[in-house]
Order: C-alpha cells, then sequence, then structure tokens
C-alpha cells in the first residue's frame, strides 16, 4: 500500500515541477497555445472538477503525502485510504472554490476584445505626434489600461487630451481628439 501512495504522490509533485518548468520554458520562448477546455461540473454544489489538472494533481499529492504519513505511523490501511480520501478531497475543493473559481472570474470579467475598445474614451498620458508614438490610458469595467498610441490624421497630442480610440493595428491604438 506504501508503494501506492508514494507513486501518487511523486506522480503529483512530478507534474507540478514539470508544469512550471515547462511553463517557464515556454513563456520564455514565446511559445503560446489556446489548450484550455472546459470540462467543469458542479457536483453536490462543491464544484470540484476532476478533470482540471491542478485539481487532479492536489488529489494526488495530498493522498499521497497523508497515504504515506500514516502509514509509516501505523495506522490500519482502511483508515489510512478513508483519511487520505478525505483530506484529498478536501484540500482539491478548496483549491478549486477559492483558487481556480475566482481566478477564472477575475480572467473574464477583466478581458475586453480590442474591437470593442474603439470609439471608447482614452486620455494621452505620453505626447503623440505625426512621427512619434506616445501612450494612452483608458478605464474599463473599474480597470485602467494603458497601451501604445498613434494620431489618427497625424495631429498632435498632448498629455492630458481626451481622445477617443478610432482604431486598433497589431496592439497600437489610433485615436484622435475628441
Amino acid at each position: 500500500m506504501i508503494k501506492v501512495f508514494h507513486i501518487c504522490f511523486g506522480v503529483g509533485a512530478g507534474f507540478t515541477v514539470l508544469s512550471f518548468a515547462l511553463g517557464q520554458i515556454f513563456d520564455f520562448l514565446g511559445l503560446d497555445g489556446i489548450t484550455d477546455i472546459e470540462l467543469d461540473a458542479d457536483w453536490f454544489g462543491f464544484g470540484i472538477s476532476p478533470l482540471k489538472p491542478v485539481v487532479l494533481t492536489a488529489f494526488l499529492t495530498v493522498f499521497g503525502g497523508i497515504g504515506t504519513i500514516l502509514t509509516n505511523k501505523g495506522f490500519s490501511p482502511y483508515i489510512t485510504i478513508s483519511i487520505a480520501l478525505a483530506c484529498g478531497v478536501f484540500i482539491s475543493a478548496l483549491l478549486y472554490r477559492f483558487i481556480i473559481v475566482p481566478l477564472h472570474n477575475a480572467q473574464n470579467t477583466s478581458a475586453v476584445a480590442q474591437q470593442a475598445l474603439i470609439g471608447h474614451a482614452a486620455k494621452v498620458t505620453l505626447s503623440i505626434s505625426e512621427d512619434q508614438m506616445g501612450r494612452i490610458s483608458y478605464i474599463v469595467y473599474g480597470n485602467t489600461y494603458s497601451a501604445p498610441a498613434k494620431p489618427y490624421q497625424g495631429e498632435h497630442l498632448q498629455v492630458g487630451d481626451e481622445v477617443i480610440i478610432t482604431d486598433i493595428h497589431q496592439n497600437i491604438f489610433y485615436v484622435k481628439r475628441r
């Protein structure tokens, strides 16, 4: 039984380290893709989705760790498995409810499509001229964002000028005086 707990703990901890390392490498290399698949369920009001890798990894790590500790302390296999399962489910539920769900909600509420910003008001934070890119700031859903900007028709815009976003190409915002 101890071997099962060691394997669970090793797989959980190994996956955590591997995903962290690969995430850092891919971020450094600029490799990125859309790989998020929504397979969530709301089981018994807990909202635990065993199909989310982070939740499954947390369960395996806690189950293996608690199982190893209790086995080494001399608890019976039935008590060990019961306590390890309960702890794994409990920690996974906490992780999902208080970390995964709030992060998912924050990501969905603050993101806005760039094309939806056309016609949105902004303020110049770094002077903009025909031959020099500047910077604007704008507010969406109570969050302030900053973006590089160029004048729409070659006009000169000073810091503090109110502008309207007229177009966006390659993450450069084109603006005109309001």
